[in-house]
């Protein structure tokens, strides 16, 4: 039979089994027994003596299953330090609330595993990996997707490293993959293994599989990695750190103070990346190299512009690389690799490499995608080559880095970059144009505002194909004076929505109502003595225009454009005499289209009233 036969046998052993537990458990729970029994049946078969194994199935016939089971990882745990409260840490809190369903799921699992014919014991420690993976793949708990633990390993020279470190390391995934291809390969590398993880049973997991795969040489603790260290604690340093840290998480600043770790900056309270990451570099030997997972806010957020503008300072960012959408099971995020290098080559010293693969993208099953071989291939190839690319890769000076704000953004330097520079002159948007984001309103302040109301209040839905729409149910008043300056729109404004997956414009024109926009909108006010309406609306929406726009766009699930960015966007620059003449004739051939759309839709109404009285269908129209 074949390696995809076998594997496909397995799947359906751990399916049925699964199955037979949910009727009690919920899938966690089930997991969590299935890796616990089918360890304990591997160890039972590396059991030396032949007596011992007849001993434990007559104590598995002669009691009721739960004892049996209880009394066996006590065993176990007992006679091995390593195995100490892992067994009933992992299903101690659920267990024992046991009757007759509970033994009898329990005894059809103990008896499809006796009665699988496995080849050997490799076969079962495959089927242990198998659960684990079902573990990191369920709800409430999101592991590193393989596409990333496979570009990760290929980012460093695997044989070189002594000292690995794993902060959120999960159940250690990352690094019995850097085990498994040293073994392939033949290598004999004697690592030490270093992990934080705080999930209680993704902790207990990743003992259990170090112990089942032999490997020696680790320390996996349970805790917190952002948990306060004191400025007088040792500190561990490592030749390589891996960190695929929780996205956004909140945190408590006050651990911070007096921490050692936090030398670049404390980050906001609504979000811990640049914590993790700074504790990744505290722990960095150096000559040490780390890669840590991250998303576009990571990258751009105003918040952390401090912190990566003190790390970029030290030249310790070598390269920076988006991924695809998707590779998570359970979000469609978007993430970002950085390599940090203590160490970088000469030749990339001052200099950050960027790199773009979300366009190399596959489809793995419903809800997960991965990198494809051709992109791995390419950034693997970029990184260790220096080869540049248009659109793909290049090597950025830390001093232009540093006129874009230290923003880190891969397709402001490979897409927004290469297309203002495309252009024989620029100027920047906030030069020729005011730009300004509506009011954001809470539910208790609209309801309040609509007594009495005097405006319309515009928000992403009222714009429509270059169109506004004006919404009789949704009209407010304004709260103070200066809103009708802030807020209110004037003829010649464009508006732009500045969140959400799809960018809309459009361009306020004679006759129009009085209105305010809310926060999901922007206002550019252009200063007709420097720019033409008409000519920036139709640059902003061109194919330019948007895949400058998409270089500056922040955001993880919700796509969002800051007023600040939008400022900086650089746009062509054409005399005045040009602009207004080609302004004009915009004008006029807009008008012209949206007379005809108009006509269109009215013949459209007309001859369906007449074809449905023909039917004798009444329709209101």
């Amino acid at each position: 039979m074949s390696n995809i036969d076998r594997s496909a046998e397995l799947n359906r052993l751990i399916g049925n089994s699964l199955d037979e537990l949910r009727r009690i458990y919920t899938t966690e729970q089930s997991i969590r027994i299935f890796i616990v029994i089918a360890s304990i049946y591997y160890l039972n078969e590396i059991e030396q003596s032949n007596e011992k194994k007849v001993q434990w199935d007559r104590d598995f016939q002669d009691n009721p299953i739960v004892e049996w089971l209880y009394a066996r990882m006590k065993q176990l745990e007992y006679s091995d330090k390593k195995l100490k409260g892992i067994f009933t840490g992992l299903v101690d809190s659920f267990l024992h609330f046991s009757n007759d369903s509970t033994n009898r799921a329990l005894e059809i699992l103990i008896k499809n595993l006796n009665h699988y014919q496995f080849v050997n014991l490799n076969e079962i420690v495959q089927l242990i990996n198998l659960l684990a993976s079902k573990f990191v793949s369920g709800k409430g708990y999101v592991g590193t997707p393989e596409a990333i633990t496979n570009l990760a390993l290929n980012l460093v020279r695997l044989e070189h490293i002594q000292f690995i470190a794993d902060y959120c390391s999960g159940i250690s995934s990352v690094y019995l993959e850097m085990v498994h291809r040293l073994n392939v390969s033949g290598k004999e590398n004697l690592t030490y293994y270093y992990g934080e993880e705080m999930n209680v049973s993704a902790y207990l997991i990743s003992k259990l599989l170090m112990f089942v795969k032999s490997i020696p040489n680790f320390n996996i603790v349970n805790k917190n990695v952002l948990d306060h260290v004191s400025s007088g604690s040792t500190r561990q340093t490592f030749d390589f750190i891996f960190s695929d840290a929780p996205f956004n998480a909140t945190w408590n600043q006050e651990n911070a103070w007096n921490d050692p770790r936090f030398e670049f900056g404390i980050p906001p309270k609504s979000s811990a990346d640049w914590a993790f990451y700074q504790n990744v570099l505290y722990h960095l030997n150096e000559n040490g190299k780390a890669i840590v997972v991250g998303t576009k806010g990571t990258l751009v957020r105003s918040t952390e512009v401090h912190i990566r503008k003190s790390i970029i300072d030290k030249d310790l960012i070598e390269a920076i690389i988006t991924m695809p959408e998707n590779l998570y099971s359970q979000t469609n995020i978007s993430t970002e690799l950085i390599v940090f290098n203590k160490r970088k080559p000469r030749e990339r010293c001052g200099k950050i490499l960027f790199i773009d693969a979300s366009k190399y993208s596959c489809k793995i099953n419903r809800y997960q995608h991965a990198i494809t071989e051709e992109g791995l291939l390419k950034i693997v190839a970029s990184y260790w080559e220096g080869n540049e690319e248009e659109r793909f890769c290049r090597l950025i000076d830390v001093e232009k880095i540093k006129s874009y704000n230290y923003s880190l953004n891969p397709k402001e330097y490979l897409e927004f970059d290469i297309l203002k520079n495309s252009f024989q002159h620029t100027v920047k948007l906030g030069e020729i144009a005011e730009i300004r984001r509506g009011v954001q309103l809470s539910k208790e302040e609209y309801e309040e505002l609509k007594e009495a109301a005097t405006h319309y209040f515009l928000n992403i839905k009222d714009i429509e194909s270059g169109r506004i729409s004006y919404d009789e149910e949704s009209k407010i008043t304004y709260k103070k004076q200066d809103w009708l300056v802030k807020f209110a729109i004037q003829p010649l404004d464009i508006l732009i929505t500045s969140k959400g997956s799809v960018i809309k414009f459009a361009i306020v024109e004679k006759p129009f109502n009085e209105s305010f926009i809310s926060g999901n909108l922007s206002i550019i006010r252009v200063n007709p003595k420097r720019y033409d309406a008409y000519v920036l609306y139709e640059f902003l929406q061109s194919d330019t225009g948007r895949r400058m726009i998409d270089g500056i766009q922040t955001g993880t699930t919700i796509k969002l454009i800051n007023p600040s960015k939008l400022m900086q966007l650089e746009i062509p620059l054409f005399t005045m005499e040009f602009m207004n003449e080609v302004g004009e004739q915009l004008k006029k051939s807009k008008q012209e289209y949206e007379e005809i759309i108009k006509e269109t839709e009215e013949k459209y109404v007309m001859q369906k009233r007449i074809l449905l009285e023909r039917m004798m269908i009444k329709n209101k129209l």
